[in-house]
């Protein structure tokens, strides 16, 4: 009878042991599985945005040294360029080569040393060159194997001048210093990470070849490299999901062996497995969160403009219908917030990405006044700032966010040349008539930053603005701010000048042309904006944004033709033949308001055309030749836009 119970009393105690040891050996297979999958993904996709990231950077280090003066005559100065590409070479440490070719594909400077040993020669990978002359665009070539034998590739970008392509630009980059890339954070045993070009080679491998494949099957996770064919790929040995299941047997075959004095010890063991299991799930979901928040900047962006968009003009249209003082209060102080999140999120997509030149006329005190706080924000209390502007200065000709970022470029020089403390000077002003004759036109303006800190000799001043150059350490300087701003000011039809001597400091002087139209930020009549009884087609796919852009056209007596998308757009052109112009926005589901102005380029050539867009992601394109009006926007700004539109057509 005892034993029989002794006996009962063990399978009533193994059995429980035996369902929470297979529930629990189960349930770690399958969450093990899943989070060995998510890590394997996660981390093809992390390296494969840094890789991304670093042929982007690339990129636009090959697309500054195009901008170099070394370029700026008929014929490159060949000294210039060897100075230049030498100090970058030495700098930047993975680039192998830097080249010049011309249009036929004739390379005609090398440096270090000729590729391959052989002076102007052909290019060695032509796929990616052609397409840079073609597109004008920068490119990231091919991995090929060069005269060497070694893997390689190049990021090239064109050397534009008048609008033609002149010459090519490259930067060659051994493709095995991929690999570090690779190696961000150590792989788990038998995990192997390579890069596999277009073509299907392997160029970057790294982890433990030591793990033979024929062990069992592998599990490979792939991630697309943004820009190009490449992909990155993880490979997974299979017996890195089956040893949980391999340990949960282990376990409960020592369960069963200790019965169930062990029985204990396995709950606590499942308890603490469980703790981890959440652990491991939470961190993972806290990742998936900050990825998820990097992706959907851009697209909060836009979706707090098309918000703002009704914001801004109801409050217009109720400033000018509502004659109740306490009432006109109540909306002035409301339109106060909604110009200063305006301005907000203008200020974030500014100085978030790059972004194209959209030339416009800018007040320089408006903008040196609203850029205050931003500039005390940047310097240190040991330096004291002072800011002049005359007044009755005409606006300057220039992208009005480009121009902020070129400003707090020479603010953050300036901040760095006086580590003791000092005085910043920021003063706006009229262009001399010697400086005018320089840009070619009758009159201009200038924004200039002075400090009497460290300044520089005539040698170090001479290199200021060649791209990759600075005095600063590694740590604090990448020697492109000046490149930058200078390249703006070139862009922008202006210049930039330096005057500086060692021991006094440095005047950094931005010269532009003025503008012959007024700074709509601070224009607020404007006698042209009425052009009455004009029928309007309105195409936004938000009906808030659109109800309220409608509303603004009708308060001044237009006649407004509502469609929800281009389909819908077409359909009313072809119906309506009378339309005076068109209002389209350009982020929209299906197809895209630059679809719609190809289409009206095609079959109706000399309709006016007025694009209204909050956002514009990188890989999109504004289309050329389009008269723009960035949301939000008031009642006087839409119809002064639409003014321009049309008269611009006639």
């Amino acid at each position: 009878m005892v034993r029989r119970s002794v006996s009962l009393l063990i399978i009533a105690g193994l059995l429980p042991v035996v369902a929470l040891g297979g529930a629990f050996g189960a349930a770690t297979f399958r969450n093990e599985r899943r989070s060995i999958e998510r890590q394997a993904q996660t981390d093809a996709r992390f390296a494969a945005a840094l890789i991304s990231l670093k042929l982007r950077t690339n990129l636009e280090a090959v697309e500054m040294v195009a901008q170099s003066p070394a370029f700026d005559n008929a014929v490159v100065d060949t000294d210039r360029f060897v100075k230049l590409a030498r100090r970058i070479i030495a700098t930047r440490g993975n680039w192998r080569t830097l080249s010049v070719s011309d249009t036929r594909g004739q390379r005609l400077i090398d440096v270090p040393e000729p590729i391959g040993g052989l002076k102007r020669g052909r290019v060695v990978e032509m796929a990616s060159w052609r397409r840079t002359m073609t597109s004008g665009q920068p490119q990231i070539g091919d991995v090929v194997r060069g005269p060497k034998g070694g893997l390689a590739f190049a990021v090239r970008a064109p050397i534009i001048q008048a609008g033609t392509v002149r010459y090519i630009v490259s930067g060659v980059l051994p493709a095995d210093r991929l690999r570090q890339f690779l190696e961000f954070e150590p792989l788990p045993h038998g995990w192997i990470a390579s890069v596999i070009d277009g073509a299907g080679q392997d160029v970057a491998t790294t982890g433990d070849r030591l793990h033979p494949r024929t062990q069992g099957s592998v599990v490979e996770s792939w991630a697309p490299v943004a820009g190009t064919p490449w992909k990155v790929r993880i490979t997974t040995p299979a017996q890195a999901f089956s040893a949980p299941l391999r340990s949960a047997v282990l376990l409960l075959s020592g369960a069963v062996v200790l019965s169930l004095l062990l029985l204990a010890v396995l709950a606590r063991l499942l308890a603490t497995e469980v703790k981890q299991m959440r652990l491991r799930e939470a961190s993972e979901l806290q990742r998936q969160r900050m990825e998820a928040l990097g992706r959907l900047t851009g697209g909060v962006a836009h979706d707090f403009n098309n918000l703002l968009t009704p914001i801004v003009g109801g409050l217009d249209l109720i400033r000018r219908r509502v004659d109740d003082e306490r009432t006109l209060r109540y909306v002035d102080a409301a339109a106060t917030s909604a110009d200063r999140a305006k301005a907000l999120v203008g200020r974030l997509l500014s100085f978030s990405r790059r972004q194209s030149l959209a030339p416009e006329a800018v007040d320089l005190g408006t903008l040196l006044v609203g850029m205050t706080d931003l500039i005390e924000g940047s310097l240190t209390p040991a330096v004291s700032l002072n800011i002049q502007v005359p007044p009755s200065l005409c606006p300057a000709l220039a992208d009005r966010g480009q121009l902020e970022l070129a400003i707090l470029n020479l603010v953050i020089n300036a901040r760095d040349a006086m580590q003791e403390g000092g005085a910043l000077n920021i003063q706006a002003g009229e262009a001399t008539r010697e400086q005018t004759a320089v840009l070619g036109c009758a009159k201009g303006v200038f924004v200039e930053v002075a400090d009497n800190g460290a300044g520089m000799d005539e040698a170090t001043l001479k290199q200021a603005i060649d791209p990759f150059f600075t005095t600063k350490p590694p740590e604090r300087g990448t020697g492109l701010g000046l490149s930058m701003v200078h390249g703006f000011a070139a862009q922008s039809g202006g210049m930039l000048q330096l005057v500086s001597k060692s021991g006094e400091g440095t005047i950094a002087r931005i010269v532009l042309r003025c503008s012959a139209e007024r700074d709509q930020t601070r224009a607020a009549e404007d006698s042209s904006i009425s052009l009455a009884n004009a029928r309007v087609l309105l195409v936004d796919d938000e009906e808030p944004v659109r109800r309220a852009t409608a509303e603004m056209l009708k308060s001044a007596g237009h006649d407004v033709i509502e469609a929800p998308d281009v389909d819908s757009a077409l359909r009313v052109l072809r119906a309506v033949p009378d339309i005076d112009a068109v209002i389209t926005d350009f982020i929209m589901p299906r197809r895209s308001g630059g679809e719609l102005i190809q289409s009206l380029r095609s079959h109706w050539p000399t309709k006016p055309i007025l694009l209204i867009t909050g956002y514009v992601t990188a890989e999109e394109e504004l289309p050329r030749g389009v008269p723009r009006l960035m949301k939000p926007f008031n009642c006087d700004e839409l119809l002064r836009a639409l003014t321009r539109a049309i008269r611009s057509d006639r």
